[in-house]
């Protein structure tokens, strides 16, 4: 209880509305697909008005397709816009900018560069937090997490960025309930460091690259070495989780993975729940297309491009962004009685390592 009040403390520094968003994406976590495709809707379409009305580039690209904001009365419309790719986001960067930006609150934020050069945008403060109230309350939820659970993180920066002020995050680390290890030094004594510190911590769950905590798993087993803490499920992330990691990481740690999808460059995320049968994509922050070349919606069971249309990044919208990844969504509702759609299967970045004899 002491943990889950300093979480929301925490939080509440950066956000006043943190507890608001959290309990309204739980609130919605068992509704109706119909009813939250509507909200769906509802949000798209102001969206469009306001891209029309306050973003140079979009009221340029109406203007030259003869659209108006009218022409869009469902998700489907969106078909009738191009795919827009980060090489066009960076050729007319200063078109994305709202003219209204000086009286909205946004942060400054960058992918992680994993597939080329970094996209440099702007974030609003609401979808941020929105953002994070998601990932806390269903992917993490999926697993019985619960807010201020002590978490173990093995990652870069990209998920558990810090300051300049080596006191500040020891702070919020503590706040936070987590402690974080570098995935970029994975040698066999940092692994044991690793091992000796959360043997003392005794995490509820683990969170990290999908490789990073693979390669820590292999180092337990390789070594024949024993744990103590023993995590209620494991968060990967950032990467594709390949079979024969989740093979080893789940038979290592005796628990389920719980894997998870997202950018915040478009807003979009899907998280595996208790039944491990595909990712439920999320319908609140962002709508999700998988099309093909051409831009045109594919159906269920078809391969394609994944597609990013944030609903609620009013600091830079991006409409049908292309996220470099391919995906194919299922037609088949989950057991769980979540209707969130479901994402069958990710073909997305990878990441290779090279290993040293030391």
């Amino acid at each position: 209880m002491l943990h889950k009040r300093l979480f929301i403390i925490g939080y509440s520094f950066k956000n006043k509305d943190f507890l608001k968003y959290y309990n309204f994406v739980k609130k919605n976590e068992f509704e109706s697909y119909e009813t939250l495709k509507r909200y769906q809707k509802q949000k798209l379409q102001k969206l469009i008005q306001f891209a029309y009305d306050s973003v140079p580039y979009y009221h340029k690209l109406f203007k030259n397709l003869n659209l108006k904001p009218e022409d869009f009365q469902s998700i489907e419309d969106l078909e009738k816009l191009p795919i827009l790719t980060k090489e066009m986001i960076r050729n007319n960067q200063k078109d994305f900018i709202p003219t209204n930006l000086k009286e909205q609150k946004y942060v400054n934020s960058s992918t992680g560069g994993s597939t080329g050069e970094p996209l440099h945008y702007k974030l609003s403060k609401e979808d941020e937090i929105l953002g994070l109230a998601i990932m806390y309350a269903l992917s993490w939820g999926y697993a019985g997490y619960e807010l201020g659970d002590k978490v173990a993180v093995i990652a870069g920066s990209s998920l558990m960025p810090t300051t300049k002020s080596k006191l500040v995050d020891n702070i919020k680390a503590f706040m936070m309930n987590y402690k974080k290890y570098s995935s970029f030094d994975l040698n066999d004594k940092y692994m044991d460091e690793i091992i000796m510190e959360l043997n003392k911590f005794m995490p509820k769950f683990l969170r990290g690259y999908a490789s990073s905590i693979y390669l820590f798993a292999r180092h337990i087993k390789d070594k024949k070495l024993n744990i103590d803490f023993h995590p209620k499920g494991v968060f990967t992330t950032a990467e594709v989780l390949f079979d024969f990691q989740r093979e080893l990481i789940e038979d290592v740690f005796n628990c389920k993975i719980f894997d998870q999808y997202g950018l915040n460059d478009g807003g979009i995320s899907a998280y595996e729940c208790e039944q491990h049968k595909g990712l439920h994509v999320d319908m609140l922050r962002s709508i999700m297309e998988v099309a093909d070349e051409n831009g045109n919606q594919l159906e269920a069971g078809k391969e394609g491009h994944i597609l990013a249309t944030g609903l609620y990044n009013h600091a830079m919208p991006f409409l049908r962004y292309d996220t470099g990844d391919l995906g194919i969504l299922s037609d088949e509702k989950c057991e769980c009685g979540r209707e969130l759609p479901l994402l069958k299967k990710i073909i997305g970045r990878t990441t290779d390592y090279l290993e040293f004899s030391n």
